[in-house]
């Protein structure tokens, strides 16, 4: 009997850690974002095929502006899970991930974030939660994966266009 606890329970653990992987690959979880919601003029147009993710676009700083988003929002239910992975490729530019938490957070646009170079090949990144920097402000809620209300990936900060490909987006398990 111990034993058929023992693997229901690994059993149902796996299933829930795989299905909820799943949204992180699935083109409907994610939506462009822009500073345009502001006021900016940066543009991102998003496509995706074959699993792979594509931003193009450009980032403006005109107008206060200077970001773009390709942005899920998850609902992590545990803290069972300390960073992101994923394959990238793109124009030799500095892209970011993003996360931003549940909770009052002033200002409002408050965010953790890591950067990350990408050439023209296929790379893996493991960014970690631990890692990322706060942007500004303060929070509420502290950065534990349970507290983390969107996950973005970014072009941010300077004028440059925008042509990355991301594929096999996933949330590292401890």
């Amino acid at each position: 009997m111990k034993l058929i606890i023992k693997y229901s329970t690994f059993f149902l653990i796996f299933i829930s850690m795989n299905t909820f992987t799943q949204p992180l690959n699935d083109p409907s979880a994610w939506r462009p974002i822009t500073d345009q919601v502001m006021g900016g003029v940066s543009n991102l147009s998003i496509s995706h095929s074959e699993g792979v993710f594509f931003m193009k676009g450009n980032v403006s700083t005109d107008n206060n502006g200077g970001f773009v988003r390709l942005s899920n929002r998850i609902d992590i239910s545990s803290n069972n899970f300390h960073g992101i992975k994923f394959k990238a490729k793109g124009n030799n530019e500095t892209y970011e991930i993003h996360v931003t938490l549940k909770g009052i957070k002033m200002p409002p646009w408050s965010y953790f974030s890591k950067g990350f170079d990408v050439n023209d090949e296929w790379q893996e990144y493991e960014i970690f939660f631990k890692d990322l920097k706060r942007s500004s402000g303060i929070s509420t809620a502290s950065m534990k994966a349970k507290n983390i209300r969107d996950i973005s990936i970014a072009g941010y900060g300077k004028d440059f266009n925008v042509d990355l490909a991301i594929k096999d987006i996933s949330l590292i398990s401890k």
